[in-house]
């Protein structure tokens, strides 16, 4: 199978998860397939851009406070430490946990970073790719 079919399927298996069994990331409010599928695709881009670089970004923490985080998912600028033990990549992001994604904040506790996690919803946006 090619891997655009593939690619395809698992947008849209994304986007009926999403639909169906996340609607507590839009405040209850049922959303519409083509938003649903918006969302998953963002979702896939967002993942891929943090698996080959390092981004800038921000979103709304829990108390309501903007983070601005400089994160990634490429563990080649993961220290060997702080990488997860039984992967050789980045976490699984399957769609049943695309209420949250995770992803490894190099400046977070000083020089040592952190993984963290935001909820989708929270997301504002990205400033800019850093060249590390």
């Amino acid at each position: 199978m090619p891997n655009d079919i593939k690619k395809l399927r698992r947008l849209m298996s994304a986007a009926n998860h999403l639909r169906k069994e996340n609607p507590v990331i839009f405040g209850g409010t049922p959303i519409t397939p083509s938003q649903a599928l918006k969302y998953a695709w963002w979702f896939e881009s967002f993942r891929k851009k943090l698996s080959t670089g390092v981004w800038r970004f921000s979103y709304y923490k829990k108390d309501g406070s903007i983070r601005e985080a400089v994160g990634t998912l490429d563990m080649s600028r993961i220290p060997e430490d702080k990488r997860p033990k039984s992967l050789s990549s980045a976490p699984d992001v399957r769609p049943e946990n695309y209420d949250t994604f995770p992803y490894y904040d190099l400046y977070a506790d000083g020089d040592c970073g952190a993984w963290r996690s935001f909820r989708l919803d929270n997301f504002i946006g990205f400033v800019e790719e850093v060249k590390v």
